[in-house]
């Protein structure tokens, strides 16, 4: 009998980190499997067959995605063909619900089980999609604490987890360790640009991140920073943004150089995440196009967009959105930080709060047991 297939689809970065932790630790309880779908280079190391790189498809914003639409559509159309044609025991979307939501009825009306991993941020819009998640999902695994009982209330099947980047955050050893590894003195004051993981979230977020730097150096600020180049993203992009040379190119896992950071600038999403669960002091940033800022003003529904201040239900870190991410505002931002010892530590110490939060360690093995317990039924 021929392993179980397990259709996986991750459509960022991210997505494309998390799913491939997740199958290397169903892998580690001797479960034999093979795998195929929509991914990067992490997924491609775990030994999963690539019918697309999410790289050619990942866009942020209502308005961005229409030039790649008929790329996305044609894609989306050959996977539900694959899931008519030769069912896999098992569907496992990661995240990006504005693809993944497309592919949930062709696997529902083929008998495919499905299996979700990272719940799409319902909660904050766009809530009437749960009930498609409720008709089509047979298990909902959850990072955040708070959003098992959110589905579950609106009769979704679901499992908290915990989050892999809190486990990890467990595991870095003392700023002064990291320092020493990353070849950083121990003295120095040292900033993080995250301008983030796609070419046009850096082309949007590095010119106002790179008039900031030049502001803080006018006024005396004397720090050595650093830029964090993403999976995938070519150098290029981050020297067009104005990134480079001003700022030292790294590509050191985020958590890494965050510890190490006396102060991060990052863009909203898993990087800000990180680098709050790093301990980091941070100033949390995001800018979109002018009709997608406008779409989503209307549409989302949190008080904050950081995801340390949602879990910590507080705004401890400071949010420059759309119009207010200017190198301006940026710049005396990080200035009030650095030169004011006493909000550096409140926010230090706020951030510390994080951790307790997400309870014990285990996020991916408590995952793949989830996905295995499913494989098994299916057999």
């Amino acid at each position: 009998m021929s392993d179980p297939r397990i259709l996986v689809t991750a459509g960022e970065a991210s997505s494309d980190q998390h799913a491939a932790g997740l199958l290397r630790a169903l892998r580690a309880t001797g479960c034999r499997f093979q795998a195929y779908g929509v991914g990067g280079p992490e997924l491609a190391a775990a030994g999963v067959e690539l019918l697309a790189d999410y790289r050619e498809l990942a866009v942020v914003g209502l308005v961005e995605v229409l030039g790649r639409l008929p790329r996305i559509l044609a894609l989306l159309q050959r996977l539900k063909q694959t899931i008519r044609r030769a069912p896999p025991a098992l569907f496992l979307p990661v995240d990006s619900p504005d693809f993944n939501f497309r592919l949930l009825p062709a696997a529902a009306a083929s008998g495919v089980p499905t299996v979700y991993f990272i719940a799409p941020q319902l909660w904050a819009w766009r809530p009437g999609r749960v009930e498609r998640l409720r008709r089509t999902v047979r298990r909902l695994l959850v990072l955040f604490p708070f959003e098992e009982a959110w589905f579950r209330a609106r009769g979704v099947a679901t499992e908290y987890v915990g989050h892999p980047l809190v486990d990890a955050a467990r595991e870095l050893p003392s700023r002064a360790a990291v320092r020493a590894q990353l070849g950083l003195d121990a003295a120095e004051r040292v900033g993080l640009l995250l301008p983030g993981s796609r070419t046009g979230e850096v082309a949007r977020h590095g010119p106002p991140m790179g008039a900031a730097l030049a502001r803080l150096e006018a006024a005396g600020q004397r720090m050595r920073w650093l830029v964090r180049r993403a999976s995938g993203l070519e150098e290029a992009a981050l020297t067009a943004a104005g990134l480079t040379p001003a700022a030292e190119l790294r590509a050191e896992p985020v958590l890494a150089l965050a510890r190490a950071a006396d102060v991060t600038i990052a863009a909203s999403g898993t990087a800000s995440f990180e680098a709050a669960l790093a301990g980091t002091p941070l100033i949390v940033l995001y800018r979109m196009h002018a009709a997608s800022w406008w779409l989503a003003r209307r549409l989302v529904r949190v008080p904050h967009v950081a995801m340390a201040n949602l879990t910590l239900g507080e705004r401890l870190l400071p949010e420059l959105l759309q119009g207010a991410c200017t190198g301006e505002r940026i710049a005396a931002e990080v200035g009030a930080l650095l030169d004011d010892p006493r909000q550096h530590e409140r926010i230090r110490r706020g951030l510390q709060a994080l951790d307790a939060r997400f309870g014990p360690s285990g996020a991916y093995r408590r995952a793949a047991a989830a996905v295995r317990l499913e494989l098994e039924r299916r057999i």
